[in-house]
């Protein structure tokens, strides 16, 4: 009998080994064959707080919810300046008109003019099935689904973000408010069937609605494109009592599985209504090939698969790996993705292109107008205002920061919203160091010292940077305020007590920003108005009579000439009282995949999901080229093992050997 293993057993020993290691060496993290399926794959940084549409106001929120409901308007998909709505659930534009009214609020009737706006819905729109709806069927959506969700607005215990948007324009809603604040704090549930004179609505004509204003209010048409004002059907909500992590819409896609803190999947919506692509675009949106799918029922996406990704790097990772299909540049990818400006040699091989957008969003710094150093309205406190915005240099932070992808801004109102003026320079956002020094010595405090005290002035720059590159930032401020003269000290908490510190007006000089809700300029220029004091969006504490008159006149008018003029009066205030010294505007730079189609983000819309369709056959054989297994090591490691087991075999077999002759009596 032979002393060597054989050679059938080293191969069956190799092919084991090969089995057992080969097994756990793929690193898809998705079902095989999935990848080749029409899927879009989305990274978001966190898990989300809420999925209902009463107040969900972040962004990675909105691109979630904003595809499951759907509005009486949508933004088209493809134009810019200006946006413009198109009909969603409509049927028709709403009918406006004037409406007049008695206000009786000071116990003497006066006639007032206000609007009346009256909407229609279109025929055999339904909810989405689920089993808060009888049998499970998704019924069909009236116009008192619309102004239930008006109501939730009202309810406290919402806390709905935008609900100061209508509270004071819509005819009784106040009082509503007020009731349904009064019956939150007696932990009584809302009573939504309370009649409000402003909501109106016929059983008999269930596709209509009405909305009385007490004033003229064009804006309403943008509320109406929000996912605050997305229909909602009460049976969700007296089943589920909120709808945080219940969606029942309307929109074209559903929720099929919600893991909080792994993954979210959206199927197409077997309810949805009809609705198509654009058949309309710019010669660039041509070019680009964005209207190749021109005409196609919505969504061109089959599925939506929403990962949670915490760590830059992992989601950066998968995003190489062709696990993930869009990305946004940031200052920790930016040197491996651009190189002088366009996408880098080694991405373009990859089929991975780039696109920069401007957005309508601008960052600021802030004085709190309140403060006793910094706040006031006296000559000598503005000019040290002027003085300090005067020294901070926006290019330097864009340049440092942003990779110089961004622009100086001057003003409140950003690129691409009406009232933005390209050829105004504030005099004040000019960088000039020798300009703020005699600025600041015209306050009184000539060199920075406070000429009444002999003290050097000491400003405090509150933040929550607690990251490298945020501290970096902190410094910065703290070194360009430094040149002309002023002690800036930091003064970093944690996140939520700074935003709570924010809320309550504990601070003196911070640094925010503001994207655009709507695109109209009085998202922007009611971030001053006195009446939206904090914790509303006015967080300056900014108070000025007259601004608030030119406010109110300006966000009645529309667009033209004459608004202008007058947005103009409200941009000469803000620039000699400097309540914020305007930093940037705004610009994003993303990359995606070349299977990826129709990508065009828009800067206001959220529904984008359903008009980009994927190549899946194309990015499955992308990803397993890219990560294709490497069996060599394999081969080697099993062949040492082989080796390795010949010596222990020969032993084996001869002990085996010497036992079966002795048995044998040789």
């Amino acid at each position: 009998m032979s002393s060597k293993p054989s050679p059938r057993h080293l191969i069956i020993l190799v092919s084991a080994v090969l089995a057992i290691a080969s097994s756990g060496c793929g690193n898809n993290p998705y079902p095989p064959g999935e990848s080749a399926r029409n899927i879009h794959y989305v990274v978001l940084p966190e898990p989300l707080r809420f999925l209902d549409p009463v107040n969900s106001y972040r962004v990675d929120e909105g691109e979630v919810i904003d595809n499951i409901y759907n509005e009486y308007f949508k933004y088209d998909y493809l134009k810019r300046t200006p946006f413009t709505l198109d009909l969603n659930l409509g049927a028709t534009e709403p009918t406006r008109e004037p409406y007049h009214y008695i206000d009786t609020s000071t116990g003497k009737p006066v006639p007032k003019t206000g609007e009346s706006w009256t909407f229609h819905i279109k025929h055999g729109l339904l909810f989405q099935d689920d089993p808060c709806f009888p049998g499970g069927k998704g019924r069909e959506i009236t116009g008192a689904d619309f102004l239930y969700a008006l109501r939730r607005m009202a309810d406290p215990k919402n806390n709905c973000p935008v609900v100061s948007f209508i509270q004071d324009k819509i005819i009784g809603f106040d009082d509503y408010a007020k009731a349904c604040a009064v019956r939150a704090a007696k932990k009584q549930p809302t009573d939504y069937a309370v009649p409000v004179e402003g909501l109106r609505f016929d059983p008999k004509d269930p596709y209509t609605f009405t909305i009385l204003l007490n004033q003229p209010y064009p804006q309403l048409r943008y509320l109406m494109a929000m996912h605050f004002a997305a229909p909602i059907p009460h049976e969700a909500v007296e089943k589920y009592h909120d709808l945080e992590k219940h969606c029942v819409g309307d929109g074209q896609f559903v929720m099929s599985e919600y893991s909080p803190r792994k993954h979210i999947v959206l199927k197409a919506n077997p309810n949805r209504p009809l609705m198509f692509y654009p058949t309309e675009g710019s010669v660039q949106d041509k070019r680009d090939g964005l209207l190749v799918d021109a005409g196609k029922r919505l969504p061109l996406a089959d599925e939506v698969h929403y990962s949670f990704i915490s760590e830059r790097e992992t989601s950066w990772l998968f995003f190489l790996q062709g696990y993930e299909d869009a990305a946004t540049v940031l200052n920790s990818n930016y040197n491996q993705v651009v190189a002088k400006g366009e996408i880098s040699p080694e991405m373009a091989r990859k089929g991975i292109s780039l696109r920069t957008d401007t957005e309508p969003t601008v960052y600021y710094f802030a004085f709190n107008m309140t403060d006793p150093v910094v706040g006031g309205y006296t000559p000598q406190k503005r000019k040290l205002r002027q003085a300090i915005s005067t020294a901070i240099d926006s290019q330097t932070f864009i340049d440092l920061f942003e990779q110089g992808v961004g622009q100086p801004a001057d003003f409140a109102i950003p690129p691409g919203i009406s009232g933005y003026d390209p050829n105004y320079h504030n005099p004040y956002r000019q960088y000039n160091v020798v300009r703020a020094k005699q600025l600041l010595a015209e306050a009184g405090y000539p060199g920075g010292i406070d000429s009444k005290t002999g003290e050097r002035l000491t400003i405090y720059y509150d933040n929550s940077a607690t990251t490298a590159l945020a501290r970096q930032e902190a410094e910065l401020i703290q070194k360009q305020i430094g040149a002309i003269g002023i002690n800036c000290q930091l003064r970093t908490v944690r996140d939520t007590v700074w935003q709570e510190n924010l809320d309550h007006g504990r601070y003196q000089f911070m640094t925010y920003g503001w994207s655009a809700d709507y695109p109209d300029p009085e998202n922007f220029l009611m971030l001053f108005y006195g009446p939206d004091l904090r914790p509303g969006p006015n967080h300056s504490g900014y108070q000025n009579p007259a601004y608030d008159r030119l406010f109110e006149k300006m966000r009645s008018m529309n667009d033209g000439p004459e608004r202008m003029a007058v947005i103009k009066q409200m941009r000469d205030m803000l620039q000699e009282d400097c309540p914020w010294i305007f930093r940037e505007y705004s610009e994003t730079m993303s990359i995606h995949y070349d299977w990826l189609h129709n990508v065009k983000p828009h800067p206001i819309a959220l529904d984008t999901m359903q008009y980009e369709p994927v190549d899946g056959v194309e990015r499955a054989r992308k990803q397993g080229e890219w990560n294709r297994p490497k069996y060599w090591p394999l081969l080697v490691f099993a062949a040492l093992i082989a080796l390795g087991s010949i010596p222990a075999a020969t032993v084996v077999n001869q002990r085996r050997t010497r036992y079966i002759r002795k048995g044998t009596g040789d």
